[in-house]
């Protein structure tokens, strides 16, 4: 796979770390890059580029050039640059033609020197909207009579990265401007949304998750939500504000839409308390969307046994039931994918559900009950993903190791 910053052509012995790092950032923002990875080794330090989920080497500095490049970063994020010894944290602006990026800097040290990793935030790209997500309609459904409700809790969870406050952010766009007063909690606010008050954490000072959300249940919100909830003290307070006139929506980290429900049960929530105030639950992954400048059906496509029930989920989407693959093209560096896409579980719990949770059943006997309701698993999702042309069914197996 050919690189994207090509770092031998461009660094030499005489380079400026300055305009390495520009031109470091300005190819990562071109390339819808999320995350830049500077990783100091014994041979030299490691230039990657975090895309669509993958690490992409893009070649290697001498150490000497690497450090002085992380102090001019370290210096523009305000990061102290005596402070070699512990972990730390700064942020940047940086503009290029009409992008604004945010940048969120974390350098840690290492055996060989120092580990940076930078986060990139384009602030100049359009929020996403629920339909651009990758659900299915019936999902959709799902989510508009979640968040039509005055009150009550929603959950969302998924692994590190897997798109959950895109998600939220999706919802709070969608309720943003019908006379309900909506807040959130943050860490930190990734975009700012419109008609939307926002508050991050400051855990430095004792602004917690849980003291935040104390002092916005006194500020008369209808909507709040909660960036994370990964302890006891927000956990029972997300519940509590659920039951008595919120709609809160929060994320947890969760594998599974069941196992959601299981980890609040873990945060010692009442039973009682979680089956009253849940009114949905969705976990999500994100899988690599095919390639559309290269994208090429598969022949074979009516061959491959697939669950007829399944296929028939597909009656509302307009599309024809065939798979696809990326030959690979200057677009997506010769990947056969570009960007990435959604596959979500969702369900409303019914009345046999709330028992379930009452009687702290485990997330199995949770799951199978979703199920047996007809919630489509992130299995099923992914499939359907691939019948629909939007991803693999390689990336499905390699995403989702239980297909």
């Amino acid at each position: 796979m050919k690189p994207i910053f090509n770092v031998q052509e461009i660094v030499n012995a005489g380079s400026d770390p300055t305009l390495v790092w520009e031109a470091i950032v300005s190819t990562a923002v071109k390339a819808n890059v999320s995350d830049i990875h500077v990783l100091s080794q014994k041979k030299g330090c490691a230039l990657v580029y975090r895309l669509d989920g993958d690490m992409r080497p893009q070649g290697v500095f001498e150490n000497e050039f690497a450090r002085r490049m992380i102090n001019h970063v370290k210096s523009l994020s305000e990061i102290d640059l005596g402070e070699n010894r512990r972990p730390v944290e700064g942020r940047m602006l940086m503009d290029f033609d009409s992008k604004s990026v945010d940048l969120r800097v974390s350098v840690i040290p290492s055996i060989h020197g120092q580990d940076m990793v930078v986060r990139m935030f384009d602030r100049t790209i359009s929020l996403m909207d629920l339909n651009d997500l990758g659900m299915l309609s019936e999902q959709l459904n799902f989510v508009s009579d979640m968040i039509s409700r005055p009150h009550g809790l929603i959950l969302v969870c998924g692994p590190t990265g897997s798109g959950k406050t895109t998600t939220l952010y999706a919802m709070l766009r969608k309720l943003a401007g019908k006379d309900r007063k909506i807040m959130t909690i943050e860490n930190p606010a990734e975009y700012e949304l419109e008609g939307v008050n926002q508050t991050q954490v400051n855990p430095r000072i004792g602004v917690t998750f849980a003291a935040l959300l104390a002092a916005i249940l006194r500020q008369d919100p209808d909507v709040i939500m909660v960036g994370e909830i990964r302890d006891e003290e927000t956990a029972i307070t997300a519940v509590r504000a659920a039951n008595t006139g919120n709609l809160v929506l929060a994320t947890t980290h969760a594998t599974r839409a069941s196992r959601a429900i299981e980890t609040m049960l873990g945060l010692n929530v009442h039973p009682y308390f979680l089956a009253a105030a849940l009114r949905g639950v969705m976990a999500q992954v994100l899988v690599k969307r095919v390639c559309p400048h290269c994208r090429e059906a598969l022949p074979d496509t009516r061959d491959i046994i697939v669950d007829a029930d399944l296929v028939g989920r597909l009656q509302h989407e307009d599309v024809k039931p065939q798979l696809y693959h990326g030959r690979g093209c200057e677009i997506c560096y010769d990947s056969g994918y570009h960007g990435r896409v959604g596959l979500f579980e969702l369900f409303l719990p019914d009345d046999n559900i709330k028992q379930l949770i009452l009687d702290r059943r485990p997330a199995l006997e949770i799951e199978a009950a979703a199920c047996k309701a007809r919630m489509l698993t992130l299995e099923q999702s992914g499939k359907l993903a691939a019948l629909k042309g939007l991803t693999t069914m390689e990336e499905i197996v390699d995403s989702l190791p239980n297909v």
